[in-house]
C-alpha cells in the first residue's frame, strides 16, 4: 500500500505558520517597544525635575547677590526693593528655560526685618547699653515660589545685612 501526500496542503499549512510567527515576533517587539518607552519617559521625569531644581537656585544666587551688593542707603530707602516686614514686594519672574524653549515662571516675594538690638529710630528696641556700636542690622529675605505641576513649591534665601 502506498500513502500519498499532497503537498499542496503541507505547503499551505508551513506558509500560515510563518504568517503566525511573523504575526508573533511583531507582537512581542510591540510590547518590548512600549516597554522601552515607558522606562525613558520615567528616566526623563527626574531630569525634568533636576532643570528645574537648577534653574531655581541659580535665580536665588541672582537675588543673594542682589541682597549683598545693594548700597545700605538705597536698602534702607522707602522705595527699596526690599520693603520692612510685614510690607512685601511681589513680583512675577521668568525663571529660565527648559530644554524645547518652555518657562519656567515663579513670584518672589521680598521682604526685610530689623534687628531687635538695632535702636528704635532703626526698627528695633535696642539701647546704649545693648547696642554700644550703634550697629544697624537687619535680615534681608528673598521667598521665590513656582510650580510643578500641580504642586506648589517654595524656597527662600536670607541676608544679613549690617552697618
Amino acid at each position: 500500500m502506498a500513502v500519498f501526500l499532497r503537498r499542496g496542503k503541507a505547503g499551505t499549512f508551513r506558509r500560515g505558520m510563518v504568517l503566525v510567527e511573523s504575526m508573533l515576533a511583531l507582537s512581542i517587539l510591540t510590547v518590548l517597544g512600549l516597554v522601552l518607552l515607558k522606562l525613558s519617559l520615567n528616566i526623563l521625569s527626574p531630569r525634568q525635575w533636576m532643570l528645574q531644581q537648577t534653574l531655581t537656585d541659580a535665580y536665588l544666587t541672582y537675588e543673594r547677590a542682589y541682597a549683598e551688593r545693594i548700597p545700605f542707603d538705597s536698602l534702607l530707602a522707602n522705595n527699596s526693593p526690599w520693603p520692612v516686614f510685614p510690607n512685601t514686594s511681589v513680583i512675577s519672574v521668568e525663571i529660565g528655560r527648559l530644554p524645547g524653549g518652555t518657562p519656567v515662571l515663579g513670584t518672589v516675594t521680598r521682604t526685610r526685618m530689623a534687628d531687635p538690638l538695632n535702636y528704635p529710630i532703626d526698627g528695633g528696641s535696642g539701647t546704649v547699653a545693648t547696642n554700644p556700636a550703634a550697629m544697624k542690622t537687619w535680615e534681608v529675605q528673598s521667598i521665590m515660589t513656582y510650580t510643578v505641576g500641580r504642586r506648589t513649591y517654595s524656597k527662600s534665601r536670607t541676608v544679613i545685612r549690617s552697618q
